[in-house]
């Protein structure tokens, strides 16, 4: 068991080759360095900055579609095989989204 106090810094040393790379995929991330540090040592623990936001409009989008095919499904019964198909996926596709946003569906 190592000596250090809890909440002591750790050091690392990026290769200098490799920094540029390094302070990329931070800016990329949306988080802090620090955050992202934790995120890829501990792994992913929420969602990043506007991710919430961008899966519940997609929500949102799947939401209208369904309604859109439910009016053409009581105004085209015939194609009532493909439309429930559709919907199917379509509840598959919010079921993921739910459980992305950690919500009950």
């Amino acid at each position: 068991m190592s000596d250090q106090k809890p909440n002591t810094p750790i050091s690392i040393k990026v290769p200098k080759d490799r920094q540029a790379e390094l302070e990329q995929m931070v800016s990329e991330s949306g988080l802090s360095r620090n955050a992202f540090v934790l995120e890829c040592i501990f792994g992913r623990t929420r969602h990043r900055p506007g991710e919430a936001k961008f899966l519940a409009r997609i929500l949102g989008m799947c939401q209208r579609i369904a309604d859109k095919l439910h009016e053409i499904a009581l105004s085209s019964p015939h194609n009532a095989l493909l439309l429930e198909q559709i919907r199917d996926e379509l509840i598959t596709i919010r079921t993921i989204l739910m459980q992305a946003l950690g919500r009950r569906s």
